[in-house]
């Protein structure tokens, strides 16, 4: 089995390359909890790989409440057996305001006491 997992920040591509992935032929999932994606694999594994190639979409918010254990995490679901690989989506913090400016989406971290400004800077230290 071939994991991919896609992270990065809101706004960077996340949901499009999950698309472009799954026009190749990926099974996906987007903003799986990242506690659940071991025991996800080792189902899927247990089940004569009833998914060959799976692509889950982790939002980095998600990712940084087990940002330390995330390589362990990696390490033990290649021990069960499968092949990893994480792709990371960096964009700059200009080009995430323009893009949340002109599709006037929330961002996730913004709210009426924190600027789309500020939600994009506190996404990076995360």
């Amino acid at each position: 089995m071939k994991l991919i997992v896609v992270s990065g920040y809101s706004g960077s591509g996340k949901s499009t390359a999950l698309n472009v992935l799954e026009d190749a032929g990926y099974y996906c999932i987007d903003n799986l909890p990242l506690m659940l994606l071991k025991d996800f694999v080792s189902q899927n594994l247990g089940r004569e790989h009833l998914v060959e190639s799976l692509v889950v979409g982790i939002d980095v918010r998600n990712l940084s409440s087990g940002l330390e254990s995330f390589p362990k995490l990696m390490d033990e679901i290649r021990a069960l057996g499968a092949e990893c690989e994480v792709l990371f989506l960096d964009t700059a913090a200009a080009v995430l305001q323009k893009r949340f400016s002109e599709t006037r989406r929330k961002h996730p971290l913004s709210s009426a006491d924190v600027s789309l400004a500020e939600a994009v800077k506190q996404e990076r230290v995360m």
